[in-house]
């Protein structure tokens, strides 16, 4: 089974192959062009290093977010169009389960995992997870919701949920003193998403739960800053 997979929920974002769950070809975006000006480019090239027409694909996978908003719409937006043109099935990934799901991969004797990712305005979006009981590790189980807070509102709130020494997955490092004297454990993301949005993509399928690509959907998280300041201009009187 050939799955396709991007990320464009970070600046740089990935695009993979996956053959029967193992990656064949991944390869990093170039932050010094958009996604949409190098995607199309991106996704040609690991088709050609694998020797694989589009048509081979049986499923494209994409990263749902959060993250940056328009990435996110762009990577949904071709993930969609390809799927649909090739009459394939679609499957999402959240950005932070697909972060989560590394750090538990780090850490195999680890019940449960956390994901930060940068949100600027000196916020994170953030979420943790548990591994599901029983003979299926795919998806996790939401042990504290994706949302977005400053760094210190996010520990406050999992001081209940989320237990000591669970391994966080931090895209950048900056909070890593933060996490450590929260009493958990810093490990720094993947540097590359696609490959495990791939990975994970394929587990889904094999549990039904794949779909047409007009059933994928952002997880934006946290409202577009562009929606935020127009709001501001319609109505200027403080909240």
């Amino acid at each position: 089974m050939w799955v396709l997979a991007l990320d464009t929920t970070t600046r740089d974002g990935s695009v993979a192959l996956i053959r029967d769950g193992v990656v064949v070809v991944e390869q990093a975006g170039d932050a010094a062009w958009s996604h949409a000006e190098r995607l199309p480019a991106d996704l040609r090239a690991v088709l050609d290093h694998a020797g694989l027409a589009p048509g081979a694909l049986d499923l494209v996978a994409v990263a749902t977010g959060p993250g940056a908003f328009t990435g996110l719409r762009i990577g949904l937006a071709a993930a969609q169009g390809l799927a649909l043109a090739l009459g394939r099935p679609a499957a999402g990934v959240p950005t932070l389960a697909a972060m989560a799901w590394h750090a538990l991969e780090m850490t195999p004797d680890a019940g449960t995992a956390g994901a930060w990712l940068d949100a600027s305005r000196g916020e994170v979006y953030a979420a943790a997870y548990a591994r599901p009981d029983g003979a299926a590790d795919w998806p996790l189980t939401p042990l504290a919701a994706a949302t977005s807070a400053a760094p210190v509102e996010i520990v406050r709130a999992w001081a209940t949920v989320v237990p000591p020494a669970t391994p966080l997955a931090l895209s950048p490092l900056a909070h890593e003193p933060v996490v450590r004297a929260a009493g958990y454990a810093p490990i720094s993301s993947a540097s590359l998403l696609a490959g495990i949005v791939g990975r994970l993509a394929t587990r889904l399928h094999a549990l039904g739960r794949t779909g047409p690509p007009a059933a994928l959907a952002p997880e934006y998280v946290r409202r577009p800053d562009v929606e935020i300041a127009r709001d501001r201009q319609r109505d200027p009187s403080p909240a």
